[in-house]
């Protein structure tokens, strides 16, 4: 699928959306986001994959969860999440929930 960045946010309604990195904080790195998010967007048995661009080094996928829609760019150099505030607030909570579990088990 040939779509830009532009055009999927726009088609999907996220051209006003928010980045999960702005919402997460500096203390966390980029390998962390991806590796927390995808964490959590896994236990979503309704994520589906509706739409993407891909390239030799990764790829702009749209994702449906619970009737919303999630822009992400995942490849080699960069990773980000964009979505509405609800569903920004609600990864934001499992993500931050996991990293302590995780630093909790230590």
């Amino acid at each position: 699928m040939g779509n830009t960045v532009a055009e999927m946010l726009e088609m999907y309604g996220l051209s006003t959306a928010e980045s999960l990195i702005d919402n997460l904080g500096t203390t966390w790195s980029e390998n962390e986001i991806r590796e927390y998010c995808w964490q959590v967007l896994r236990t979503f048995p309704d994520l589906k994959k509706e739409n993407w661009s891909t390239g030799i080094e990764g790829g702009d996928y749209i994702y449906s969860l619970s009737g919303h829609y999630i822009f992400i760019t995942d490849d080699i150099w960069s990773f980000n999440l964009i979505a509405q505030r609800p569903v920004l607030e609600l990864l934001v909570a499992e993500m931050i929930g996991l990293n302590k579990t995780k630093h909790d088990d230590i």
